[in-house]
């Protein structure tokens, strides 16, 4: 059995606002540029040890119920990461080794009142259409390591939905991630260890 290192949606349009790099500062998580160096250091480590590397996308629609011009921050969101903009990209300064699978999601074009699937990486699709549970049972892995953003939302949706739905075990490397809000952030803290959702950090992961 083998292990797997998820980078969810480290994208510049979810870091602060930063003029120097295009597409931050669209729904840019507070602090979410100081997760940059951990995450590039745990992907070293989790090169060195073997693991395989996957990243998730956020790959919007321009015209979508997911987006509003009068966003609540929790069910509707301001515009962010459409597919192919500046935003979407994986921040420059996030290290994406050549041999890391790419999985893109949230790219329906959701409905009023419709399930939004676009916070998990469960739904998320490879460019050759292969899902996440799919290739969680090609590669035969049996614990799966997240960081990136947000907690409380996209990287905590992939870690239920892949303990729940898949049986894989998940652990959620806190320091490498950042919440939207603190609130959200507890609700899904309780969620997690609800499910046997493992909470840790990098150096307790390097150690």
């Amino acid at each position: 059995m083998a292990i797997a290192y998820g980078i969810i949606d480290a994208q510049s349009g979810f870091m602060p606002a930063h003029a120097a790099i295009a597409g931050t500062g669209e729904l840019g998580v507070s602090e979410g540029d100081q997760i940059i160096p951990l995450v590039n250091q745990l992907t070293q480590y989790a090169l060195g040890r073997g693991w395989e590397v996957f990243t998730t996308q956020d790959w919007h629609p321009a015209q979508t119920a997911h987006f509003s011009a009068t966003p609540n921050f929790t069910t509707t969101w301001p515009v962010h990461c459409v597919a192919g903009t500046a935003g979407a990209m994986i921040h420059p300064e996030i290290t994406v080794p050549p041999r890391a699978t790419i999985f893109h999601k949230g790219m329906e074009v959701l409905n009023d009142g419709a399930d939004d699937t676009s916070y998990s990486g469960y739904y998320a699709l490879t460019d050759a259409g292969v899902t996440l549970p799919a290739w969680l049972v090609q590669r035969q892995i049996s614990h799966v390591y997240l960081v990136g953003l947000a907690f409380d939302y996209c990287v905590g949706s992939t870690a239920l939905d892949v303990v729940h739905r898949c049986g894989v075990a998940v652990s959620v490397i806190i320091d490498a991630t950042r919440p939207v809000a603190m609130a959200s952030q507890q609700t899904m803290l309780a969620r997690m260890a609800a499910a046997g959702v493992t909470v840790t950090t990098t150096n307790e992961v390097m150690a």
